[in-house]
């Protein structure tokens, strides 16, 4: 079985989700992460987000994601990382969110994916950068490296498999872009 990172959404999988994907491929080290202010620190330094690259350069329009979505989003992350640890107390789930809690769990009856590791935070030695995969794991049959799950508010899922091996050269260079940018007055 070969690792897979799998990235949750709520809804639409956007195109920038291949680059988000291609950088978590990168992560390599476990690495403080402060829930409050959602930011990474690695040694005293704080390490810039593989979302927060992908916003600043461009990648992600977070115009039409409204804050009902956003708090749906991350109620829904809560409930299948709780839910994959095993201590979720289901009564705790809000109506709106179980649809997608019970299509994560179809996905994972049907497809056989285990999970390995679920919204660790970790970071790239190599490129300083950071973030958190919503699962890491492996298909029992499956040869799948990257991919997202599409969780439906009907209860069903879509699976999307991510293969070009251009995206993690394109997220290196916005990285790079993000990084230049910093280094010479811009912003953070």
């Amino acid at each position: 079985m070969i690792p897979t990172i799998l990235d949750i959404k709520t809804g639409s999988v956007q195109p920038w989700t291949a680059l988000q994907l291609a950088a978590y491929s990168m992560l390599d080290t476990p690495v403080k992460f402060d829930e409050a202010t959602h930011t990474y620190k690695y040694e005293g330094a704080r390490l810039p987000s593989v979302t927060g690259i992908l916003k600043a350069e461009g990648f992600i329009d977070s115009r039409f994601y409204d804050e009902f979505s956003r708090q749906r989003g991350t109620a829904a992350h809560l409930a299948c990382h709780y839910d994959d640890l095993g201590i979720l107390d289901e009564s705790t789930v809000d109506p709106v969110v179980m649809p997608y809690l019970t299509a994560w769990r179809k996905f994972l009856a049907e497809s056989g994916f285990i999970v390995v590791t679920s919204e660790a935070p970790l970071m790239s030695k190599a490129y300083r950068f950071a973030g958190k995969p919503d699962a890491i794991g492996a298909f029992p049959s499956a040869r799948i490296e990257r991919a997202a799950v599409e969780l439906h508010n009907n209860g069903t899922y879509r699976l999307i498999p991510y293969t070009d091996r251009q995206d993690a050269r394109i997220f290196l260079a916005a990285l790079a872009c993000h990084n230049w940018k910093l280094n010479h007055g811009g912003r953070e």
